[in-house]
């Protein structure tokens, strides 16, 4: 096993720019788009942007969010994974929004958005490890069970203290009442040290074992988005909707690097490549009209359809994701999480 993970590692290193295996795009654009780098600028243009106002964060976030969800049902066209999951790509979205209706006509806006405060920061998170997890795998998979288990528990502690964290001391998100917790002081540093410690152990005990640089920057990009945003987030909008959009820029750029290799692009000439960006981006502008004619219309009859948009693509990027879909849909699916 550690021979052919060496070979799989040698073989990444040794192949030339945007083409290798082992980087979506390139080094640098990975580094500053997907992991690490973008996370110190997340931080950075928190405090920058919070002198813009959250309506101009909360504009982008909402227009990229469009976006990412078109660049999810690409994927599922893609990969014509319609027929091959109908259950999970087509059922229970239909469940989802038939209940987000159901609950905002009848006064249950608060489940609604308790559910898109604990599921959209999941779904994040998510989002983040399965994004390193395809890294994982372009290194020729975990050095061990022990690296298995400290890489899961180095996305999932900062999670999981952060969002513990602002559900105590935020008194709503966004502007909407939500059903928070009430855990008392002691507890939660004590969850935020646990959280940092997971980290601090991850990065030192990889140092030197070949594991993927990108696996490693994701999880110092994953704590320090969700410290900034969901910590000093408990006190402006601004921190939490500058993740949001960090986020949606991650996956936008992580959907078109795979349906790009999946192609199998050849050279340097600009023109496929622009008629690749152009495929791709269909189902995103058309995701993007979708809002524009909701709004435009202004018909609250509307609104319910737009939340349950969002809650089902938490869903949805949940399930295309995963090895089993990789499986039935793999011309399209180098990750599993």
């Amino acid at each position: 096993m550690t021979r052919a993970r060496t070979t799989t590692q040698a073989a990444g290193s040794n192949a030339p720019g945007p083409a290798s295996p082992r980087w979506l795009v390139t080094e640098r654009a990975d580094f500053w788009i997907i992991s690490a780098g973008a996370g110190a600028l997340l931080a950075v243009a928190a405090l920058v942007l919070l002198g813009l106002g959250d309506r101009e964060l909360s504009a982008a976030d909402l227009i990229l969010g469009e976006l990412h969800l078109g660049a999810t049902y690409d994927a599922i066209a893609r990969r014509r994974l319609w027929r091959r999951m109908p259950l999970g790509v087509l059922v229970v979205p239909l469940a989802i929004l038939v209940g987000t209706y159901v609950l905002l006509l009848n006064e249950g806006a608060l489940l609604v958005t308790t559910t898109i405060v604990y599921f959209g920061a999941w779904h994040r998170g998510r989002q983040n490890f399965g994004i390193a997890r395809y890294y994982h795998r372009q290194a020729g998979g975990p050095v061990s069970p022990l690296h298995r288990w400290l890489l899961a528990t180095s996305f999932y502690l900062p999670m999981l203290a952060a969002v513990v964290y602002y559900a105590s001391t935020a008194h709503d998100h966004e502007g909407d009442a939500f059903h928070g917790l009430s855990l008392a002081p002691d507890l939660l540093w004590w969850l935020v040290s646990v959280a940092v410690a997971s980290v601090m152990v991850y990065l030192v005990w990889t140092v030197g074992r070949g594991v993927h640089p990108g696996e490693r920057w994701l999880v110092v990009a994953n704590a320090l988005g969700f410290g900034s945003a969901y910590v000093v987030g408990a006190w402006t909008a601004s921190f939490v909707l500058t993740l949001a959009i960090h986020h949606e820029l991650q996956y936008l750029v992580f959907t078109y690097a795979v349906a790009r290799r999946a192609e199998a692009p050849t050279g340097p000439d600009a023109a496929p490549e622009i008629r690749r960006l152009a495929r791709f981006a269909v189902w995103p502008v058309l995701g993007l009209a979708s809002w524009v004619i909701c709004k435009a219309f202004a018909l609250e009859a509307l609104e319910p359809f737009l939340t349950a948009g969002l809650l089902g693509h938490y869903w949805l990027d949940g399930r295309i994701w995963t090895a089993r879909a990789r499986r039935l849909g793999p011309e399209l699916a180098p990750i599993a999480t």
